[in-house]
């Protein structure tokens, strides 16, 4: 063990040295660098690790590279940083490596490498990093939403984002929120690309052109086609793409399709005629004025009542004369 430790301590005397020698830190500091490393090295060597064991060189590292910075600004240095600064990062990095290597099931673990990569702006690393843990934890949607979002918004790359989730949806296809979340990412692309258009013109490669239909958000139309396919008869799911659909000023049309649905199928649910309502106040449809779209929100809950109401009439009157309507009770 003891050699081990001391071949890899070696490793790190260029990258002491070179701290001493620019004067970022002094002879006694370099001694307790040494010596703190030494520790966590034979901590790592035992025959029974924990993560804490890892974790705990993790943050010292992290720490170190965060009073290097600070030496760096106090003393005005800036060269040097391959040597020094680098070699802490890889050297994180490594920590990181070996212990997901070891504790794959950890998920906590993964996102914490994952967050350290993003202060460093490493992105090939992230999506390695998210790659690989979604080959272990392929059963939690949100790590798939995570991992397609920050492929989106920060790596600009919606064809990965895409395929993200659609393997996600493949191995979740009951997961309300990836195909929540693979919707919204349609829509997004799609916006992207109008104002692209909007920006360049009618000026485009042949090869960059983009079709009609993904303008229009036709694409999210087949997304959410599918969505209500693989979770069928829930209003609630229907509901949820609402809002999402309201966002954007090209999907008026898909919008009125929802609300028709929601009208024909669910005119029993309350919850339905509400969001029907809410809608004339909201994203206002008719170009109305204030007065007019609060006399169309109390229309749509006429129409409601009498609907329901028409409903339970119905039913009730479907028992016949053997039950008596004192039967039914109100709730309090």
């Amino acid at each position: 063990m003891a050699e081990f430790v001391e071949r890899d301590l070696e490793g790190m005397v260029p990258e002491l040295e070179q701290m001493k020698r620019v004067g970022l830190f002094k002879k006694g500091e370099i001694s307790q660098i040494t010596n703190k490393r030494k520790i966590y090295e034979y901590k790592l060597r035992r025959r029974q690790k924990s993560k804490d064991d890892y974790m705990q060189y993790v943050q010292y590292e992290t720490n170190l590279l965060a009073l290097v910075k600070k030496r760096r600004a106090l003393i005005g240095y800036n060269f040097k940083k391959l040597e020094i600064d680098i070699a802490i990062v890889q050297r994180i990095h490594k920590l990181f490596r070996m212990a997901i290597s070891r504790f794959p099931e950890d998920i906590k673990l993964w996102l914490s490498y994952i967050a350290f990569a993003k202060q460093q702006n490493d992105k090939a690393t992230v999506s390695r990093q998210y790659s690989k843990m979604l080959q272990i934890h392929n059963k939690k949607p949100d790590l798939w939403v995570s991992a397609a979002k920050y492929e989106f918004e920060h790596n600009t790359n919606p064809d990965t984002a895409r395929s993200l989730l659609q393997r996600g949806i493949r191995f979740n296809d009951d997961s309300r929120k990836l195909w929540i979340e693979y919707y919204r990412l349609e829509l997004m692309f799609a916006e992207q690309m109008r104002q692209r258009k909007q920006l360049l013109g009618d000026v485009r490669e042949q090869d960059e052109e983009v079709s009609d239909a993904v303008l229009n958000g036709n694409v999210a139309k087949i997304v959410y086609t599918h969505a209500l396919k693989s979770i069928p008869d829930d209003v609630n799911f229907i509901l949820s793409f609402l809002p999402i659909c309201q966002l954007f000023d090209f999907t008026k049309n898909h919008e009125e399709d929802i609300c028709h649905e929601l009208k024909e199928r669910y005119s029993d649910k309350p919850v339905a005629w509400d969001a029907l309502a809410q809608r004339c106040i909201g994203r206002n449809q008719d170009n109305l004025d204030e007065d007019d779209s609060e006399i169309k929100f109390h229309q749509v809950y006429e129409e409601a009542v009498n609907t329901v109401a028409g409903g339970l009439k119905s039913f009730i009157e479907s028992f016949g004369s053997g039950l008596p309507l004192r039967s039914f009770k109100c709730c309090p």
